[in-house]
C-alpha cells in the first residue's frame, strides 16, 4: 500500500509542474473575476510549495549521504549551471539600463551572483526567492540533524518549526520577512520526508490534513477580505500555507496516483524544469510591468506561454551541456 510519503517522493516533479504553473498564472495580468481571479490572487502559494517540497527532497538526500562538503557540492552542481549564466546575462541588459554608478553596480553584481542581494539589500536582485531558497539549503542539514533521531521526533518537530517562526518574527515590518517566513513550511517538508513521522494514509491523518487545509484557507480568506492590513506586514498572506500546503501537496500526489500516468507527464516535466521557468518568469514580469511588454490580458498570456517555453528550452540545453549535473557525488 502506497503511503502519503511514497506519493509525495514519487509525484514530487509533478507536484512542482503545478506550483510553477500556479506562480506564472499569479503574475500575469490577465483581468480575470470570480473563482478564476480568487486561485490567481493566491498563486504565491506555490512558492510555498516549491519550500516543502524542497524540503522534503532535500532529506531525502541527506538521508542517502549526509557529508556536508557532498551535499554542498550537489547543490551547487545541480543549480549553478542553470543560474550563473542567467544571472551574467540578466546583469548585462538591467546594468546599462538602469545607468548604475560603479559602486552601486558592484553591490548589484555581488549580490546577484552569491544569491545574497535580497537579504542584503541589493537593488535590482533578480528575485527574493533565489536568497531564500539559498538560505533553506544552507540550513537544511542543520534541520536534518535535529530531525533525523527517533526519540521525541514529533516534540523536537513542533519546537523546530516554533523556533524558525519565532525567529522570523523579529523581521515583521521589514521586506525579509517575506523569506524568513517560508521557513517553517520549508521544516515541514523535511518533517513529512522523515520515516519517523510515520505519514501513513490513515483516516485520522487526512482528516487532520484536511481540517488544516480548510482551517487555513479561512485564515487567508478572513485576512484577504477582512484585514487586508496584516497582508504583508504580518506575512498573512503566506503564513496560512504553513496549514494550507501539506493536504495540497498530498492531495494532488493522490490524485495524480489515481489518474493516468499520461495526465502527470507534462507536469512532471514542466516541475523538472521549474528553476529554469521560474528565472524567465521573473524576466518576463519585470520587462512587462516596467518596461511595456505587455500591457493587454492577451499579451500577458502569449508572454507567460513564452516565458514557460523558454524556461524548458534553457532546462534542456543545460541537460544537454551538464550531462552529469544530477549525478550523486
Amino acid at each position: 500500500m502506497k503511503t502519503i510519503r511514497d506519493n509525495l517522493s514519487r509525484y514530487r516533479n509533478e507536484l512542482k509542474g503545478i506550483a510553477i504553473l500556479w506562480v506564472v498564472f499569479f503574475h500575469a495580468q490577465l483581468g480575470l473575476e470570480g473563482l478564476l481571479y480568487q486561485v490567481q490572487r493566491i498563486g504565491y502559494g506555490g512558492v510555498d510549495l516549491f519550500f516543502f517540497l524542497s524540503g522534503f527532497g532535500l532529506y531525502h538526500t541527506l538521508e542517502r549521504d549526509a557529508d556536508l562538503g557532498r551535499y554542498l557540492k550537489r547543490r551547487a552542481r545541480r543549480l549553478l549551471p542553470a543560474y550563473l549564466p542567467f544571472c551574467v546575462v540578466w546583469l548585462a541588459v538591467i546594468l546599462p539600463l538602469q545607468g548604475s554608478g560603479i559602486a552601486r553596480s558592484l553591490r548589484i553584481v555581488a549580490g546577484n551572483l552569491t544569491m545574497c542581494g535580497f537579504f542584503a539589500g541589493v537593488e535590482l536582485n533578480i528575485s527574493w526567492y533565489i536568497s531564500a531558497m539559498l538560505l533553506s539549503i544552507l540550513l537544511a542539514p542543520l534541520l536534518y540533524t535535529v530531525l533525523r533521531g527517533e526519540k521525541h521526533f514529533w516534540a523536537r518537530s513542533a519546537a523546530l518549526i516554533c523556533l524558525l517562526f519565532a525567529a522570523g518574527l523579529g523581521y515583521i515590518g521589514d521586506g525579509r520577512y517575506m523569506a524568513i517566513s517560508r521557513l517553517p513550511v520549508f521544516a515541514l517538508g523535511m518533517v513529512f520526508a522523515a520515516p519517523q513521522a510515520k505519514v501513513d494514509s490513515s483516516p485520522k491523518l487526512v482528516a487532520g490534513l484536511a481540517g488544516a487545509f480548510a482551517a487555513g484557507l479561512a485564515v487567508l480568506q478572513l485576512c484577504l477580505n477582512r484585514r487586508p492590513e496584516w497582508l504583508i506586514p504580518y506575512a498573512m498572506y503566506w503564513h496560512p500555507f504553513v496549514l494550507i500546503t501539506p493536504g495540497l501537496c498530498v492531495g494532488l500526489s493522490w490524485l495524480f496516483a489515481k489518474l493516468p500516468k499520461a495526465v502527470g507527464k507534462p507536469f512532471a516535466l514542466l516541475g523538472k524544469a521549474s528553476f529554469e521557468i521560474f528565472l524567465f518568469n521573473v524576466w518576463i514580469e519585470l520587462l512587462g510591468v516596467r518596461f511595456g511588454l505587455a500591457t493587454t490580458p492577451l499579451e500577458w498570456l502569449a508572454w507567460s506561454l513564452v516565458g514557460i517555453v523558454a524556461g524548458c528550452v534553457y532546462h534542456w540545453s543545460v541537460e544537454r551541456i551538464y550531462p552529469n549535473r544530477r549525478q550523486k557525488i
